[in-house]
């Protein structure tokens, strides 16, 4: 096990460093007023071109000299740099986080840390070209990013504006208050997406293995993981539930476990297949907390919870749910127990699983549809037993 770890901080270790590795040359001819940027992303080395015109100066905080600048980006030959990034974006299917990171990789590459308004102003201008609704505010001396999502991001401040949440985006924090800056007309732009997807396509993958499974097995399990959307995860903003459950696995992954799961139940009964594919998710891996392994509230895709080993009873839900509706062809629904947090302090989550087959235990009916309560952090708990513990209280049916 402990090796195990190690393998996993050398590839957390190099995928900090590819990420911060980023470089810039200048050409500052009269005839290219270019700046030709370096940057290694998630993996990949992109070389885009930026004019000049995109770094210019805020002298001063506030609606005159924004638009002015902005105003000057406007005027400059910035389509080539959003074609280049939009291209690059669009063959690796990438999510539209991944495009925020992407372009606050661009502003960070050109501009240094002296610079943070005109890397926001950079930033705000670069994803205003891609569509998004990114918006300027003032809060002091400094500029700050509204970004609005299409559903809801926790642990980041927001203000309101229209009815609509814009969550802001900066470098550092200060008590003072946000005041918007007014500026062009924002029609057919559109909020930023929570969905996953894809997260990123990269051809870059390593091997894994995953001891708990291969004991589980008697044999040896490895699967490829990305690096690069291990980094993508890692820094996604803490959302809902369902985004994660829409999220795809990778076919790599699906090939790796789904051929070699399929003849292990090949000839087992509908219970028994689930029984089977129950305790594998109960034992394959470590139980952590999200904060002690990510230092805040976060829910892992299954490509996550492989890669790390240890998880906890939502994302081991959600690995359920995909192998039971994978493998078996079951209907699922995820079950949150709605606990009252002064007196219980966790919350938890099970799967509820539409057999087709009469199934005896513990059921909920949700919409004329009975799902059988099967709890993938209970371990040893056959299906049909939910845990004692979270029991009584109410719970809510989310469809995945």
């Amino acid at each position: 096990m402990k090796r195990h770890i190690i393998i996993h901080l050398i590839f957390l270790t190099a995928i900090a460093t590819a990420w911060a590795l980023v470089g810039t040359s200048e050409h500052s001819s009269r005839q290219s007023r270019t700046r030709h940027l370096t940057i290694v992303f998630l993996g990949d080395t992109l070389s885009p071109r930026l004019p000049s015109a995109l770094f210019g100066q805020l002298d001063e905080i506030n609606s005159e000299h924004y638009n002015r600048l902005h105003n000057k980006m406007l005027r400059s030959n910035y389509k080539p740099t959003i074609d280049y990034l939009d291209r690059y974006c669009t063959e690796r299917r990438a999510c539209d986080w991944c495009r925020y990171m992407l372009v606050r990789a661009v502003s960070e590459a050109a501009l240094p840390d002296t610079q943070c308004n005109e890397r926001i102003a950079l930033q705000i201008f670069l994803l205003e070209q891609m569509g998004f609704d990114a918006r300027a505010a003032q809060q002091g001396e400094r500029l700050v990013m509204l970004l609005p999502f299409d559903g809801t991001i926790y642990e980041r401040g927001y203000i309101t504006i229209d009815n609509q949440r814009f969550y802001i985006f900066e470098y550092g924090s200060a008590p003072e208050g946000y005041r918007p800056i007014l500026r062009l007309d924002t029609t057919h732009r559109r909020p930023l997406s929570i969905e996953i997807g894809a997260g990123i396509d990269s051809p870059h993958a390593t091997p894994i293995s995953l001891p708990l499974w291969s004991d589980y097995f008697g044999r040896s399990v490895t699967v490829p993981i990305s690096s690069a959307r291990i980094e993508l995860m890692r820094q996604y903003p803490t959302t809902e539930k369902v985004p994660f459950h829409r999220a795809e696995v990778p076919d790599a992954i699906c090939d790796a476990l789904l051929p070699m799961l399929a003849q292990q139940i090949a000839t087992m009964s509908q219970l028994d297949a689930a029984e089977y594919l129950l305790g594998l998710v109960q034992r394959g891996f470590e139980f952590t907390s999200d904060s002690d392994l990510f230092g805040r509230h976060k829910q892992m895709t299954i490509e996550e919870s492989l890669f790390y080993g240890r998880n906890n009873c939502k994302d081991r839900t959600l690995i359920f749910a995909w192998l039971i509706e994978e493998l078996l062809g079951l209907s699922t629904v995820l079950i949150d127990y709605q606990v009252d947090p002064k007196i219980e302090s966790v919350g938890h989550v099970a799967c509820g699983v539409e057999f087709t087959q009469r199934t005896a235990g513990t059921f909920i009916t949700h919409n004329g549809h009975r799902y059988v309560i099967c709890d993938p952090s209970y371990v040893d708990a056959p299906v049909g037993q939910p845990m004692p513990r979270y029991s009584h209280w109410p719970m809510a049916v989310l469809e995945l």
